[in-house]
């Protein structure tokens, strides 16, 4: 037998779960070593943490997660085209608690989740899906970074009074049809924008 030619191939494997942790105030060098230890796939910077797990079953875990959320106020997880926004909040910030987390919904395929941690609120937005054309017409190519932007947006409007965006979240996750008033918050109008049902 005569081998006539040859080719290199390359299978792409798209089974990989990605996060980016984001702080807006730059980690000390205490806090960067701590976090640097916790996955050995952590690309540390000075504001962020950036981890992709290639392959089935590779992932962070929700211990890991929590304890990256003590260095960081936002974190975005994608996994096969489902994607979580993580938030966290100080609650003696909030001007009503009680307001915020009776937003809750967790009985669809998508959740809206909060959970008190010490004087910090956790939000949890998971399982939706992201129109792209309306994702890359917002934030450009950097999906992750956009929504981590974002992600701050809607904090800053909590903090001042305004939980639109958590109405738009509970509504996705109920499978509502999505608020479409001008009166929405900027950072509510976006959500609209840029969710999609399956």
């Amino acid at each position: 037998m005569k081998i006539l030619s040859y080719r290199r191939q390359v299978i792409a494997d798209h089974s990989s779960t990605s996060y980016l942790f984001y702080s807006p105030k730059r980690l000390t060098k205490a806090a960067t070593a701590v976090v640097s230890e916790l996955s050995s796939h952590v690309d540390v910077g000075e504001h962020t943490a950036e981890i992709t797990y290639h392959g089935d079953f590779a992932d962070l875990g929700d211990a890991r997660r929590k304890k990256f959320l003590e260095y960081y106020d936002v974190e975005v997880r994608e996994s096969y085209d489902w994607w979580d926004i993580t938030v966290m909040l100080e609650t003696e910030k909030l001007p009503d608690l009680k307001a915020v987390t009776q937003h809750e919904e967790a009985d669809g395929e998508s959740a809206l989740a909060f959970d008190e941690r010490g004087k910090r609120l956790c939000i949890q937005f998971s399982s939706f899906h992201l129109d792209y054309d309306a994702c890359y017409g917002t934030f450009g190519e950097n999906v992750m970074a956009g929504l981590a932007k974002l992600a701050l947006d809607i904090r800053k409007e909590m903090y001042a009074g305004r939980s639109d965006a958590l109405t738009v979240m509970a509504a996705y996750c109920r499978g509502d049809e999505l608020p479409s008033s001008s009166k929405l918050s900027s950072a509510a109008i976006t959500l609209c924008a840029i969710l999609e049902r399956i």
